[in-house]
């Protein structure tokens, strides 16, 4: 099956992209439940978390060790 959306011209399809959330947007999302789950179940729940989101490791890595100069 096609999606419709990749019938459209390639001008209605970066229309499309931009209605989507930035991905930065969403990765922050996830680095702050991360975060967030540090801090209530420690380090390895927030790494299996924000692999599990497909969140690089170095990102992973430099935000959960500079976990204290975040908050």
């Amino acid at each position: 099956m096609i999606f419709p959306a990749l019938r459209t011209s390639k001008t209605s399809l970066f229309s499309i992209a931009e209605d989507l959330p930035h991905y930065d947007q969403i990765t922050a999302g996830y680095i702050e439940m991360g975060l967030s789950l540090q801090q209530s179940y420690g380090t390895s729940c927030a790494i299996e978390y924000l692999q599990g989101k497909g969140v690089p490791n170095k990102i992973t890595e430099r935000v959960l060790v500079r976990s204290n100069q975040h908050r």
